[in-house]
């Protein structure tokens, strides 16, 4: 498996081409927005810097919405990791230059058989309550974040079933069901919890966070503020070049504004000193602006158990009707086309495909087609987004819904709040009612590098937000998972193929984001999106 984001995503877009398309006309003139080109940017890690002097000062990070849990499995998700991974720390990490995985918790790792990996945890390792870190507590954690009973959202990223055992005290075995050569990019976006905490006080892993981590949790003003302070005994303090990282800066704050404006405004006031998820409006002087290709990915996801949405030539209108390389460029201002749910960073990218050309008259043909066959065109669908799930997500909904109705399906935008949307997203693909309708815009990352990962959620009949069912696609999946290297990436990449040409999930674009900061803030975005405070540092 490559770790490596080696290839340049502007190899595989075409051309970037401006026209005068406001958000507002993309928005309110869906069918009638003309025909562009578009590319995405990618923009290099750099390695952070780090100070030798003691913790100082302190941060104020602005982000656009307030994390719904603060518990350690929450920090897979867009909302959590900014705060999770700087007081939860997991096995492996990845490399902020490199990007190939390296040990966190772990400081080395092999396999023992198809199907086991042996972990030597760090020494001195302590938890922010004063408990040694030791192979039991690693393999009570793991096995209660994976539990099949627990059932936590982050599940939805395990291939086969995962469990630990402690072979001493300072070793872990972590074994699959099954062969599966991607357990360290799994356990990669799983942190350790306390297990102490887990026994003895459950009802405080919600909202009183205990970690490993540089950082640890301080208070939560719900609706205000997160605060984090460095940490005197982590282990990183003793161990830096292991650590990648170093506790620079003090002390932590995280506040939470919906609107970009008002983030971008805090930074230039100096009430705070980085931005997240800006548009490209707000990213000018006399804040710093930097760009950063993301892994998240974009799509529309498709009930097919719909009345409408089941007919695969309605499915295929409705990727004829959205202008990708106009959203791109006009609504989005930055980011990339998307041909699949994952970018060329990801073994099993398949270079191969194209995006779905833009063409409304085709759309308006399959559509009539559709309903003389008896097709129910005019069910109701719902272009469901999640609130604040990431910037122009309401716009591209509303623009998504106007696109449907001008080729004659039934179509609205809704925005819901997180728990709502969610408890419908995350619902088995049998459960999904047959009225639904929706098509979802919740963005997909893949930080674990693979299109395994993304198959076992979005692909297979069982997965965690399936919308679709092929049993001889789940044979495939099956048949790929043991492989690696070349033949797991062919064989992956075959996969999405057959996969995009059911047309359940229309791939848009795969996100950049923007973060704004302060002149004197020395730090480079990830690939992988993580906010680790350890990697930034104040000029001096």
């Amino acid at each position: 498996m490559s770790e490596h984001p080696s290839v340049d995503l502007v190899e595989k877009s075409r051309p970037l081409v401006r026209r005068p398309l406001s958000r507002r006309t993309l928005v309110q003139g869906a069918a009638t927005a003309g025909l562009a080109a578009g590319a995405g940017r990618v923009f290099g890690l750099a390695s952070a810097h780090a100070q030798d002097a003691a913790p100082s000062g302190n941060i104020v990070i602005s982000l656009a919405a307030e994390p719904s849990t603060l518990e350690w499995w929450n920090a897979y998700s867009i909302d959590g990791h900014p705060i999770l991974r700087n007081v939860f720390e997991a096995l492996l990490n990845r490399d902020p230059v490199s990007n190939e995985l390296v040990g966190e918790l772990a400081s080395a790792w092999e396999w023992q058989d198809e199907r086991t990996m042996r972990f030597t945890l760090r020494e001195g390792v302590v938890f922010h309550n004063g408990d040694p870190l030791t192979a039991e507590d690693a393999a009570f954690g793991i096995n209660y974040t994976w539990s099949p009973v627990n059932a936590f959202d982050i599940a939805q990223f395990m291939g086969s079933q995962i469990t630990a055992t402690a072979v001493d005290e300072l070793t872990l075995d972590v074994q699959t069901a099954e062969p599966d050569p991607l357990l360290p990019a799994v356990l990669y976006f799983a942190p350790l919890p306390s297990a102490r905490q887990i026994r003895e006080a459950p009802d405080a892993l919600v909202a009183e966070p205990i970690g490993t981590g540089p950082y640890r949790f301080v208070e939560w003003s719900r609706g205000d503020h997160i605060s984090l302070t460095a940490f005197p005994e982590w282990w990183g303090n003793t161990d830096p070049d292991a650590a990648l990282g170093a506790q620079s800066i003090q002390d932590v704050e995280y506040v939470w504004r919906p609107e970009s404006t008002v983030r971008a405004g805090q930074v230039a006031a100096g009430e705070a000193q980085l931005g997240r998820f800006l548009a490209p409006e707000d990213c000018a002087s006399p804040i710093v602006c930097k760009e950063a290709l993301s892994v998240e990915t974009v799509p529309l996801r498709l009930d097919t158990v719909h009345p409408a949405l089941k007919d695969i030539r309605v499915r295929q209108a409705i990727a004829h009707a959205i202008d990708t390389e106009q959203v791109v460029e006009s609504l989005f201002g930055s980011g990339a086309i998307a041909t699949q749910l994952v970018g060329p960073s990801a073994t099993g990218y398949n270079a191969e495909l194209e995006p779905t050309p833009y063409d409304p008259e085709l759309a308006k043909q399959l559509v009539a087609e559709a309903a003389a066959d008896g097709v129910p065109v005019d069910a109701p669908v719902v272009v469901a987004v999640r609130q604040g799930v990431y910037l122009r997500a309401e716009e591209l909904g509303e623009y998504v819904a106007g696109a449907l109705n001008e080729i004659g399906l039934n179509a609205t935008s809704e925005a819901i709040e997180y728990a709502a949307y969610m408890e419908q997203y995350i619902l088995p693909y049998d459960d999904i009612p047959e009225d639904r309708g929706w098509i979802g815009t919740m963005s997909h990352g893949n930080e674990m590098m693979d299109v395994g990962l993304t198959a076992a959620s979005w692909y297979r009949c069982s997965g965690g937000v399936a919308s679709y069912c092929d049993p001889a696609l789940d044979a495939l999946i099956d048949a790929a998972n043991p492989l690696i290297g070349e033949e797991r990436a062919a064989a992956f990449a075959e996969i999405t193929r057959v996969f995009q040409e059911a047309y359940s999930v229309i791939p848009i674009l795969h996100l950049a984001f923007l973060y704004g900061t302060t002149e004197n803030l020395i730090w480079e975005p990830r690939l992988d999106g993580f906010m680790l405070v350890k990697e930034m540092a104040y000029t001096t």
